[in-house]
């Protein structure tokens, strides 16, 4: 087997979709035996830097705070010095400023450029819009991670034969349902850290993972937990308790809905949290109420842990839930309102859509799969690239 080399150029390294997307790519190149490196243009330390070192993944940064930056001399020496000693067969750029960064480095060296598009209509929008349709006959491939990102670079300027379509795809045997016994105690744990004096069973919790910003559309599961609350009457009724894991710039606004909906005691915005395959298991309903997605890593690895979920009908997301969960409308707060409660009153229920959303992972969304194909792209860009 030939050994190459993938070079991954990046705009972020926060913790989210995209980065951890990244992060799986970089396993499943290793693990088949090739080199893998990163490069960030990014000009923060984001968060999932010490991850890549921690694992040995070699770590490259061009910090740029504008593209306005690339053609000066730190910045296109960086660049050549980072190319030269690497040597990539391919370099593959994700995010809209790496994929500028990456198309003008490809200028120094004669090596095929892959972009991968994580969403449709959030990106791409104004003047980076024809900065991309120039860009794309630098492409040799372009990965959509749904049909509707495919359908948006194909209006870009991307010739169809360009455009390959890859979902995002997760490790079902990192992502896994717990025995019962253990997932109970440890969700109790979890309940009495995140919401001190909270000890009544039976518990139900609900959960979500992704930045705190806007597109997530946060408010509306506030609003329906906030609407939830107030009909509970019985005390017989189980206690149901509300949690977002992640960090954004929307933290302080969520914080102060969260009081003024009166639910501030029952929904926990802990922040970010590093043990999240250990963690989605415990959730018995797992929420997106997003405006826009691609693949969202996050659905798919509650899934793979065998949770009920209800998300929003956008980008990839329903042909990912499609039987296997609940959809609803962008924004349609009456139909998650519905959702939740006949869930959160239907035990068996949420067992069994928990366990089509399992085999779903595993039938379609299994990373083996994703790793198989990816690489399959690679060596094919490889091939014709070597032939010319």
């Amino acid at each position: 087997m030939d050994r190459h080399r993938i070079l991954i150029a990046t705009s972020s390294l926060a913790i989210g979709g995209a980065e951890n997307h990244i992060l799986n790519l970089c396993r499943s190149i290793r693990s088949a035996g090739h080199e893998v490196a990163v490069w960030t243009v990014s000009p923060y330390e984001d968060g999932l830097e010490s991850t890549f070192v921690h694992e040995a993944i070699p770590l490259f940064r061009v910090p740029l705070r504008s593209l306005a930056e690339l053609p000066l001399p730190r910045a296109t020496a960086s660049m050549r010095r980072i190319l030269k000693g690497f040597q990539p067969h391919v370099l593959h750029a994700h995010l809209f400023h790496a994929e500028v960064a990456a198309a003008f480095a490809s200028l120094f060296l004669s090596v095929p450029l892959i972009v991968t598009r994580h969403s449709a209509g959030l990106e791409f929008r104004g003047w980076r819009r024809p900065v991309s349709r120039f860009l794309a006959r630098r492409v040799a491939v372009c990965i959509a991670v749904s049909e509707e990102a495919a359908a948006e670079a194909i209006h870009m300027g991307y010739p169809k034969r360009k455009v390959v379509v890859l979902p995002n795809a997760v490790d079902p045997q990192r992502f896994v349902p717990m025995d019962e016994s253990e997932r109970e105690q440890r969700r109790q744990a979890l309940a009495a850290a995140l919401f001190p004096g909270t000890s009544a069973s039976p518990l139900i919790l609900i959960g979500s993972v992704g930045g705190l910003k806007a597109v997530k559309n946060f408010p509306l599961m506030m609003r329906v937990a906030a609407r939830l609350e107030a009909r509970r009457r019985d005390a017989a009724e189980p206690v149901v308790r509300y949690v977002v894991f992640g960090e954004g710039d929307e933290r302080a606004e969520l914080s102060a809905l969260a009081r003024s909906l009166g639910i501030d005691r029952i929904f926990a915005l802990p922040g970010r949290r590093e043990d999240l395959a250990r963690v989605y298991a415990l959730f018995d309903i797992f929420m997106l109420p997003s405006f826009t997605e691609g693949v969202p890593l996050a659905l798919l690895e509650a899934m793979s842990s065998g949770v009920a979920c209800v998300a929003s009908n956008v980008g990839g997301v329903g042909g990912v839930l499609s039987e296997a969960g609940v959809l609803a409308s962008p924004g349609d707060e009456e139909a998650v309102l519905r959702a939740v409660r006949h869930l959160v009153d239907n035990e068996e229920e949420r067992r069994e859509l928990g366990r089509k959303a399992r085999v779903r992972v595993l039938e379609r969304f299994n990373v083996d799969i994703w790793s198989d194909r990816m690489l399959s792209v690679y060596r094919d860009v490889i091939e014709r690239s070597s032939s010319v």
